[in-house]
């Protein structure tokens, strides 16, 4: 009876072990002679097979908990792979919308090649350099068919008032100060006021 036992252990152990009989039949001798003589200490010391098993058993267990923990990390890296081709194509964007506004912005810089600029006057003691990067823009607003023009944008009262008073001995007598917030004119502003004048 015992030896029955040992002998369906070793049979299940074949079977576990992957080889079945086509394999069996394909062994060389000297394959055949050592698979003999591991069944054959088997059969002397069945203890000894229960705890190959289990040892088997164990390291499947371990191995079937990396393979997880393998594919974990796997789908982990491929999340993080595709967030970083999306930062890279939102960084692509926002680089081309920077460029585009570079290129827009009005710069005091000449250009390349031939150009034209209008000289307003030439003065020995009227010095306007300190408003050079305030007066990057000259815009003319349209109101009731005619035209309004506006130089310069300044965040601070008192510059803008010095720079209408510059304009003023330059000859242009009506220049003055006006305010806009949001983009929109604020139409009974005055300046003199403003700063208690």
């Amino acid at each position: 009876m015992k030896t029955k036992r040992i002998i369906a252990a070793l049979m299940t152990f074949l079977l576990l072990a992957g080889i079945n009989l086509a394999e069996a039949q394909t062994l060389s001798k000297k394959e055949r002679k050592a698979l003999k003589k591991e069944i054959k200490t088997y059969k002397k010391n069945p203890e000894k097979w229960v705890r190959m098993q289990k040892k088997h058993k164990k390291e499947v267990a371990n191995l079937s908990d990396e393979i997880i923990a393998l594919k974990a990390k796997l789908t982990e890296m491929e999340n993080l792979r595709t967030e970083r081709e999306r930062l890279a194509s939102e960084l692509a964007l926002l680089k081309a919308k920077y460029t585009s506004l570079e290129s827009s912005m009005p710069s005091t810089k000449l250009p390349a090649g031939t150009v034209y600029q209008v000289q307003m006057g030439y003065y020995e003691y009227l010095d306007l350099v300190s408003f050079n990067e305030k007066l990057k823009t000259i815009k003319a607003e349209d109101v009731n068919g005619k035209k309004r023009y506006v130089i310069g944008h300044f965040v601070n009262l008192m510059d803008a008032v010095q720079f209408s008073n510059d304009i003023k001995t330059l000859g242009i007598d009506d220049a003055f100060v006006s305010q806009y917030k949001n983009g929109t004119r604020i139409m009974d502003f005055d300046a003199m006021k403003a700063i208690g004048n």
